[in-house]
């Protein structure tokens, strides 16, 4: 992996990561309760997007891969299918905020993995950028109010393992891999119906036209470019690298919950979110000399 790859995955990576930042936003703005209803719908639109540019334009498809599952990339499907699943309970059940602080967990759990079961060598610099990034995530645990259900912490752990182990499995997928979030959406689709039962039609009816808007926004837009590009990022970087460039939306989704729907954050989250976000940048600034050197 040259030092140049290094720099445009940490771009394309941090691009992402700005983008998923306002899914929040959107899942807030559905106003819909039922949380598997929206795992649903969106995968749903983010496979359905995807499939139609790679059937409509054929040089993206070195990009995207396949629109199907195959032997390859089973296990990153499935890690993004569950990972897609529980981020939504997570966030529909507890605070934004405390979520996405566990969440931000996840380069941690990434580093360990591919270290512990994969004998990857985890970059110093990652790893530093990686702890000054958590001390940001904890200046923002500690500006927020206790009583978080119990349930939205686990599912938002759940979450963070799922997502690291999907991250590490995509960086072994050979051809392109932006594809891999709608197929594990897709996936999600398929199955959450089967354990949640015949409630979900009647949900469906009851969407308003302005809720059908946020749900096609977040989950034909925001979803499969802002995963695909992260995905996408872990053929130029180490998967840990790829699970940094989700502080970003810990640092940033409180400013978009403030500027759209008027809920200011603490100090400690603006405090915490400048810190996540020097770390991450200083992340490719170093990646960025270090190709400068090499040349």
């Amino acid at each position: 992996m040259s030092k140049t790859s290094a720099v445009n995955g940490n771009l394309i990576g941090i691009m992402g990561g700005i983008i998923l930042s306002t899914d929040s936003v959107f899942i807030r703005l559905m106003a819909v309760d039922n949380s598997w209803l929206i795992v649903v719908l969106r995968g749903l639109l983010m496979w359905a997007v995807v499939f139609t540019v790679w059937l409509l334009v054929p040089k993206s498809r070195s990009v995207l891969g396949v629109p199907w599952i195959t032997r390859q990339n089973l296990l990153s499907v499935l890690f993004f299918c569950a990972s897609s699943a529980c981020f939504v309970n997570a966030l529909n059940r507890g605070n934004i905020a405390t979520v996405l602080v566990i969440i931000s967990s996840t380069p941690f759990v990434s580093a360990i993995i591919s270290r512990i079961f994969f004998a990857v060598k985890i970059d110093r610099s990652l790893m530093i950028a990686a702890l000054v990034g958590m001390v940001g995530v904890v200046i923002v645990m500690a500006g927020r109010q206790s009583g978080v259900d119990a349930s939205a912490n686990y599912f938002a752990l759940a979450t963070a393992i799922c997502m690291a182990l999907a991250f590490i499995f995509a960086s072994k997928v050979e051809n392109g891999t932006l594809a891999l979030p709608s197929l594990g959406g897709i996936l999600a689709s398929i199955v959450v119906p089967i354990f949640a039962g015949a409630g979900l039609l009647p949900a469906i009816s009851a969407l308003q036209p302005q809720q059908w808007l946020w749900l096609t926004i977040e989950g034909a837009l925001i979803i499969p470019v802002a995963m695909g590009l992260i995905s996408l990022s872990t053929r130029y970087v180490a998967p840990a690298n790829a699970g940094l460039f989700l502080l970003l939306e810990t640092a940033l989704a409180p400013l978009w919950i403030y500027l759209f729907l008027h809920e200011a954050p603490t100090i400690n989250a603006v405090i915490g979110g400048c810190i996540i976000i020097i770390a991450v940048v200083s992340q490719t600034l170093q990646a960025k000399k270090q190709a400068a050197i090499a040349l």
